[in-house]
Order: C-alpha cells, then sequence, then structure tokens
C-alpha cells in the first residue's frame, strides 16, 4: 500500500502533479492506495477528476484508494458532486 497526501489547494496549478502522481503509482502496479487529505482546504474539478480517474483504473483491476482525513468542507464537495459515491472516503 502507498499513501500519498494532498497539497492545502487542489487547483488547476497543482491538480496536474497529483494527477500525474496518481498514474505513475497505478502504472507501476500499485493497486492499494492512501491518499491523506488532512491539509486540504479546496479542491477544484480538476482535482476531483483526477481522483475518478484514478478510482476508474483501480476498479478495473480490483485495487482500491480510500481518502483519509478529509475535512467538513471537502466532503461537502465530494457529497454535492455524487463523487461520494464514486470514492471510498474514511471516516476518522
Amino acid at each position: 500500500m502507498t499513501e500519498i497526501k494532498t497539497a492545502k489547494k487542489i487547483d488547476a496549478a497543482s491538480a496536474p502533479k497529483l494527477d500525474a502522481r496518481l498514474k505513475e503509482l497505478l502504472a507501476a502496479g500499485e493497486t492499494e492506495l492512501t491518499v491523506d487529505m488532512e491539509e486540504t482546504t479546496y479542491i477544484s474539478s480538476v482535482g476531483l477528476r483526477a481522483f475518478v480517474s484514478a478510482q476508474k483504473k483501480l476498479n478495473k483491476t480490483g485495487g482500491s484508494m480510500v481518502l483519509t482525513h478529509v475535512k467538513p468542507c471537502i466532503l461537502e464537495i465530494f457529497e454535492v458532486t455524487g463523487f461520494a459515491g464514486v470514492l471510498t472516503i474514511s471516516e476518522d
């Protein structure tokens, strides 16, 4: 299992780095990811897309990705967009 930490803001500037890191891990054969979002206070649609893209690839291989330490403001975005039903979000 690999754990990565997200930036304070996952926006148009930082989301491509997150997307590249997730793709790099998946290309290397990683199937169990933990994403620590403790620092994250903002996520844009580009950031949401990076997570959903990784989740779809993991679903095809039987892998999993768990988002941890998700702040209420970020959880609300996942819920409003419907992504809370697609992503695995740990209750901590």
